[in-house]
């Protein structure tokens, strides 16, 4: 790669749209992937960076924003898609066709990451299977499940309620088969019925918890990508910043 190529090269963007509504983790999944260290975001607008307060909440699909600790990523935000939501649907198809007609592809839409909670009884809905339906072009969806671990509490509900005479030792050993059984149902068998299928899956569990990581998902990112430039991209921003983390570790 000549000089300038890599230069250019390390200029791009990598454009993400976040999905999902507000108990999904999205925040919490950004904040790993990015390893903030408690920094807040840096919200951008045409250029012009804006106080985070002035976006924070409103779900501006437009607003961009990117975290100090990861320059090269930049994020889009859309609340979900609860029922009767096609309003919002139709904002992210909007954007989506926006982005795909931008001429740099610094200003291109990349990825989606597609944040869906297993922590609720109900699975998934069909607001939330519409954007599978609907298919969002060129662009790859990851889908990633959040909150994996509270279906071991479904699961050891289940089993307690089902069978008195089961001891709390027999519960843990059924609870990982039972909570499998039930993410299938409820959620991994839906995907086979939407007209567009997400590139990738992903499942989150533990999220709150000290030492736990997203690099999975940028790695599964990279390999949704049509474009060998993109792919390089995605992955030197994970190198970059295991090299930062690495350092750290060193100098402490």
């Amino acid at each position: 790669m000549s000089q300038e190529n890599s230069k250019n090269f390390h200029v791009q963007r990598f454009r993400i749209l976040v999905i999902g509504n507000a108990n999904a983790g999205k925040t919490t999944i950004l904040e790993k992937v990015c390893h903030t260290q408690g920094r807040k975001p840096i919200y951008l607008n045409n250029d012009s960076k804006l106080e985070p307060s002035a976006s924070r909440g409103k779900h501006e699909i437009e607003h961009q924003f990117q975290y100090p600790t990861a320059h090269g990523f930049v994020f889009h935000d859309s609340c979900g898609f609860e029922a009767g939501g096609a309003v919002e649907l139709q904002k992210v198809k909007d954007f989506i066709e926006h982005r795909a007609r931008s001429g740099q592809l610094k200003d291109q839409l990349h990825a989606i990451w597609y944040c869906l909670p297993t922590s609720n009884d109900r699975g998934m809905t069909n607001a939330e299977m519409s954007l599978f339906e609907s298919g969002t072009g060129n662009v790859p969806i990851i889908a990633i499940f959040t909150k994996m671990d509270a279906l071991d509490q479904q699961a050891r509900n289940q089993l307690m309620w089902d069978d008195d005479d089961l001891s709390l030792e027999e519960i843990e050993k059924q609870v990982p088969a039972l909570a499998k059984d039930i993410f299938e149902e409820k959620y991994l068998n839906r995907l086979d019925e939407v007209k567009h299928k997400p590139r990738y899956v992903i499942c989150l569990r533990d999220m709150n918890k000290e030492g736990t990581g997203c690099d999975a998902l940028i790695v599964k990112t990279s390999q949704a990508l049509d474009r060998g430039t993109l792919k390089l991209f995605c992955l030197s921003i994970l190198r970059i910043d295991i090299e930062s983390r690495v350092k750290q570790v060193i100098n402490e």
